[in-house]
């Protein structure tokens, strides 16, 4: 008897804690940035026609989203976060094989069904990865959820910016932003970080840099059709994006604390 409960107690302890998940909300976050950034730049790609830098810009961000989710790959435990990576790895492939077809420096224009894809995929993602609800929680939560919702906003600048009809073939709402309510929301968003980091001297110095730079960009996100500024959107918002990276990489290391330039 005593031998069974033994064999019974190390079989519990061998597997995963009820309820316990093995993914983080961080590496969720950090997915679905990337899934903005790779949106981002294909349309910044159609913006400039083609030009080879941001051709480079979206290979970066689609292999950044590759590590995201290969990280999640690697970590889920459980039917339940298998499930999840599987649908998302699904998800990507088709995302991954529109985002890298933008044809704009060879023939001029972008196929619409692809542009679609481009636009919905992540919104589908996201819903999927906000469903589950079950990571891991971490410190600077808050900060990749601003980081990501940032993107997204921009991600949807520069799909107008590419196509004023918005770029949608068949004319699918799926994830559209409204900058009029995107914006205050991101304003919630960024004051609620800043006070609950307040004590964090690296990481409120990051959350003021991005409030200052965030000051230059604002009236364009809500006055997007009277003067679309879609280059100075986009450069903000990576610098915005690097700052917030940097602090979180930073703030749990003894290195020297990042010190954040001028705006520039």
């Amino acid at each position: 008897m005593a031998k069974r409960l033994l064999g019974s107690l190390l079989a519990i302890t061998l597997l995963p804690a009820q309820g316990m998940a093995a993914i983080s909300t961080a590496e969720l976050e950090e997915f679905e940035l990337s899934l903005w950034q790779v949106r981002t730049d294909f349309h910044m790609l159609a913006v400039m026609t083609g030009s080879d830098a941001y051709a480079s810009d979206l290979d970066r961000s689609i292999s950044r989203a590759q590590a995201a989710l290969a990280s999640l790959n690697g970590d889920a435990e459980g039917s339940e976060e298998r499930d999840l990576v599987t649908a998302l790895e699904k998800d990507w492939q088709i995302y991954e094989d529109a985002a890298s077809g933008n044809t704009m420096a060879e023939q001029g224009f972008t196929n619409a069904y692809i542009i679609q894809d481009v636009n919905e995929l992540p919104a589908i993602m996201v819903e999927k990865m906000e469903a589950f609800g079950e990571a891991k929680s971490g410190q600077y939560d808050d900060v990749r959820e601003l980081a990501a919702y940032l993107q997204r906003m921009t991600s949807e600048y520069l799909n107008l910016a590419a196509d004023p009809s918005g770029g949608m073939a068949a004319g699918s709402d799926e994830g559209r932003l409204e900058f009029k309510d995107a914006v205050p929301q991101f304003e919630k968003m960024l004051a609620a970080a800043k006070s609950k980091h307040a004590g964090d001297e690296a990481m409120a110095r990051a959350l003021n840099q991005v409030g200052l730079k965030w000051q230059f960009i604002r009236e364009s996100m809500v006055k997007f059709y009277e003067n679309a500024v879609p280059f100075l959107i986009y450069r903000y918002t990576k610098q915005m994006v690097e700052t917030m990276d940097q602090a979180i990489s930073l703030a749990s290391t003894d290195v020297e604390k990042p010190t954040f330039g001028p705006v520039e």
